[in-house]
């Protein structure tokens, strides 16, 4: 019967059995060396091979063995770090598993950047561009939340910003996280996790069989980057040293040479590894035979010069992956010592060093941290002058004043400025607010018209005269309206020296302080933390400040010793507790520093208690004499030192501060 059967039919009956079987699922390295074409740069053209940079392959073959779910990926820029730990990642679960790939961001508007610049041209210049979406949500570029692709796969795209609902509301087994330390912080009003955190719960109904990959340049040892790597395995690159044997991973103190150099043409020629264990010159083709022979040690684990390793891994579902220069093959240590040369010789170190560490060696930075300062109440207690409460001191220049509304109490702090920055506290306390008989509205302005009545009155100075204050700051981050309403007031003695002012701070309701970079018909004036904008629809001008800053000010003019430039001061007491209130209110938050990748290192408040009223009249009254005038600058002498300058507002500055202050009021 089967010679009966024709040739024509046991083909097709072939091609049915081979129709039948499941196609075997290749390996993330047998995917990426069999699929991916490099489409742009010095390998443009070719297929991607492991052997280009051997750490590649360490890299898919940790992926492959099944053990972990959970990759961090970092390394120098510009040496595959994006492609082999983003890219290639996507582009095998989209095309070679056909599932449904989240991709991580730190905002949506880098979405169409990595598509167009990274994922695009790969997939375009691979067989799967007959996949790419031809109609419907995805097809015509453009920003979009998801590709859906023609074999079934789809490519979700997932910000650090926006709600958390944006994140809740879609699941799957495979996520991809590009730029991962631009999102290790939790969103304003999140009340779950960091947004990290929070993508890496899409994937938490699969258990073991998740798939989250993530790669990032390290910022600092702080950051979620090292912070993932070094609870994970925390892996190194070793390779065998060709004098001694023994698997060493040079680093950066490693690179000697280029220290020598008197240009940049020695650098290149002088830079060069040596071996950790034996110190012998590691030449370039060294480097190169060693990096084709290394392997990955974990975390607990050791390797001896004849490839045996011992010890014990650390148990952990999460692969830390880390490359650093020397394992780097696309640059030569004379590249390497030419950026090591320039950055020891850049006017600005910090950034520099800033770039060496995360761009060059992948090393978390690490600057000298600003120590914080340190303040005590019973310290700032005793800061006082010999000048009774309510007076001003004969050699004053000028007042400010700071008010903090509240519903039930108004809180102020009369600030004196004299030559060199110093500044005192002539007086301060507590309005009332009748806002059981007039409600707040009506309880805010009354507050605000009694205190116009005490400031028009002044304060008594040395010498018997009456001082008005120049400026009257008034925090309109509450009941804005009312406040609007009262510095527009005609019938008030002091108008025109009535200012609202807006806070913007880690703890405040309005979120971070943003700079503008130039005026315009809004912005009318630009200073150090603060600017004047014209709300048109409201008649007014407003200042915005950077609470965080001007609080950190207060805090540096408690710290400095009385007498020197910059002091703060309070006035005289008889009883040395007397200005305890107002201390414990200066100290209700805690001054920091906190490190971001983009910005550096920058201002942080921490809340210690709740009362801190005093505190915001204070820098509120400190941000008025800034915006008058007063400056306490360091200048860079020709010198070895670096005195401080000191710029503060003249005799006689008063009036024309007032003048001009008014002009920006009206204006």
């Amino acid at each position: 019967m089967m010679d009966s059967i024709s040739p024509m039919a046991f083909q097709q009956l072939d091609w049915l059995v081979q129709s039948a079987r499941s196609p075997r699922v290749r390996t993330m390295r047998e995917f990426a060396e069999q699929e991916i074409v490099i489409p742009n740069g010095y390998y443009a053209g070719s297929r991607f091979s492991c052997s280009i940079q051997p750490f590649t392959g360490l890299f898919f073959d940790a992926v492959d063995s099944g053990r972990w779910s959970n990759f961090t990926v970092t390394g120098p820029s510009q040496s595959g770090k994006t492609l082999m730990g983003f890219c290639i990642p996507i582009l095998y679960h989209l095309f070679e598993l056909k599932e449904v790939v989240v991709v991580g961001l730190p905002d949506l508007d880098m979405a169409e950047d990595k598509w167009r610049e990274d994922l695009m041209p790969l997939i375009e210049s691979s067989r799967y561009r007959e996949l790419l979406p031809r109609r419907g949500t995805g097809s015509k570029g453009g920003k979009t939340l998801r590709r859906d692709f023609l074999n079934g796969a789809t490519l979700r795209y997932m910000s650090g910003g926006g709600s958390d609902k944006s994140r809740a509301g879609f699941t799957s087994r495979v996520v991809v996280i590009t730029e991962t330390d631009g999102m290790d912080e939790a969103g304003e009003g999140s009340r779950e996790s960091d947004k990290v955190s929070q993508l890496e719960a899409r994937v938490r109904s699969w258990s073991t069989r998740a798939r989250i990959y993530k790669e990032c340049t390290v910022s600092i040892k702080e950051g979620r980057t090292w912070s993932d790597y070094s609870q994970g395995t925390a892996s190194r690159i070793v390779a065998p040293c060709p004098a001694c044997g023994e698997y060493v991973s040079p680093e950066r103190e490693h690179l000697h040479g280029w220290q020598d150099a008197q240009d940049v043409v020695q650098a290149r020629a002088l830079a060069t590894f040596v071996c950790p264990e034996c110190g012998v010159v590691l030449s370039n083709d060294d480097r190169v035979i060693m990096m084709h022979k290394a392997k990955l040690v974990h975390k607990g684990e050791q390797i001896d010069a004849k490839s045996r390793i011992t010890g014990e891994a650390v148990a952990t579902d999460s692969l830390g992956f880390r490359w650093s220069g020397f394992h780097n093959l696309l640059l030569t240590p004379g590249d390497l010592g030419v950026d090591e040369y320039k950055g020891a010789r850049a006017s600005d170190e910090e950034m520099a060093e800033r770039k060496l560490c995360q761009f060059v060696w992948a090393q978390p930075y690490a600057p000298d941290k600003e120590d914080e300062t340190v303040l005590d109440a019973h310290n700032i207690m005793k800061r006082q002058l010999p000048c009774e409460r309510g007076v001003v001191p004969a050699h004053a220049e000028f007042l400010t004043v700071g008010l903090d509304l509240g519903k039930t109490k108004c809180h102020y702090v009369v600030m004196a400025w004299f030559p060199g920055a110093s500044c005192h506290v002539v007086d301060y306390g507590v309005l009332e607010v009748l806002h059981e008989t007039l409600g707040v509205e009506r309880g805010l302005a009354d507050a605000m018209m009694r205190f116009d009545e005490i400031a028009a009155a002044g304060w008594i100075a040395e010498g018997g005269k009456p001082v008005q204050p120049t400026w009257i700051f008034v925090d309109s981050g509450w009941e804005t309206e009312t406040v609007y309403g009262f510095c527009r007031r005609e019938d008030i003695e002091l108008r025109g020296r009535w200012m609202p002012i807006k806070g913007f701070g880690a703890l405040q309701r309005a979120g971070h302080y943003v700079s503008p970079r130039k005026k315009n018909s809004d912005v009318r004036s630009i200073g150090n933390g603060w600017h004047i904008v014209r709300v048109k629809a409201k008649r007014i001008r407003t200042v915005m400040l950077n609470s965080d800053e001007w609080k950190a000010w207060v805090h540096k003019r408690l710290a400095t010793p009385v007498g020197e430039p910059g002091a703060l001061t309070f006035y005289k007491t008889a009883n040395p507790f007397g200005h305890e209130r107002i201390s414990k209110h200066l100290l209700a938050e805690k001054v920091t520093k906190a490190y971001d990748p983009k910005r550096g290192w920058y201002t942080k408040l921490e809340s210690v208690r709740k009362d801190n009223h005093y505190l915001d009249a204070t820098y509120i009254a400190c941000a008025a004499g800034n915006v008058g005038g007063v400056r306490l600058d360091s200048e860079i002498s020709d010198g070895a030192s670096s005195p401080t300058k000191v710029v503060s507002v003249k005799k006689g500055a008063s009036t024309a501060g007032a003048g001009w202050f008014a002009s920006q009021v009206r204006r």
